[in-house]
């Protein structure tokens, strides 16, 4: 009857949406839709709480951590199993390749780990993920930052992930996380990992000079930022 009751809720709300004068674009008024939802039905709305709690007891050196940028939770929209919801916080636990939500912002130590098989894609920032679950078995599944090359049919995946060594100091034992990334480009309806140069010129042999050029004109942001160095390069070798 609970459910029932929630779903007849929605299906009204959805209606005044739909007959309010057109003020605001389409996808502002689906954004409003579900925030308004989901506060005035509570977080038991939402059918992703139902994964397992997140735990972590790192004790780790350097500020290096597992997680994407900043151990943080940051603001961000996911799509699980087909559904939108938006502000909501997130953390993405790139050593696991595990999205974790806090439900109750006013409770930070409650933590979970959301079913990866029903995350279809998530924002945090500027950055959208998406989980590439359907790909060949050579390649590693899971959540890629996706890239869309201007208007092609081009697209950058990038999979973010941390390599965790043990490290002994004053006789204690703790934890540091090195970054990996992974290039997957999506040419031609066709996957590529793309992690060194050679690789790259397979894809553009006609653009070999411009390749050669634009990697020894970004030699030190290649060195700082290995990500910022790799999108920009496929966009100038698209030409965007």
């Amino acid at each position: 009857m609970k459910k029932l009751q929630k779903e007849l809720l929605f299906i009204i709300l959805l209606g005044l949406f739909l007959n309010t004068p057109k003020i605001f674009s389409q996808n502002n008024n689906e954004v409003l839709t579900y925030n308004w939802f989901d506060k005035n039905l509570g977080i038991e709305s939402l059918n992703f709480n139902n994964g397992s709690g997140h735990l972590n007891f790192d004790r780790t050196i350097n500020d290096h951590h597992r997680y994407y940028n900043t151990n943080e939770f940051k603001n961000g929209n996911i799509t699980y199993e087909g559904q939108n919801y938006y502000n909501i916080d997130l953390q993405y636990d790139i050593f696991n390749d595990q999205l974790i939500v806090r439900p109750y912002t006013e409770s930070y130590y409650i933590q979970i780990n959301l079913i990866k098989e029903k995350v279809d894609s998530f924002k945090i920032g500027n950055e959208k993920f998406v989980n590439l679950k359907d790909i060949p078995a050579s390649f590693k599944s899971g959540y890629y930052e996706e890239v869309i090359v201007g208007n092609s049919n081009i697209a950058l995946y990038i999979k973010h992930s941390k390599a965790q060594e043990k490290v002994i100091k004053d006789y204690s034992v703790f934890v540091d996380y090195k970054p990996h990334f992974d290039y997957l480009l999506l040419k031609d309806n066709k996957l590529t990992l793309i992690n060194n140069k050679t690789e790259i010129v397979k894809l553009y042999p006609d653009q070999k000079r411009k390749i050669n050029d634009f990697f020894l004109m970004n030699k030190d942001l290649k060195k700082t930022n290995q990500v910022l160095f790799m999108k920009n390069l496929i966009k100038y070798i698209n030409n965007f």
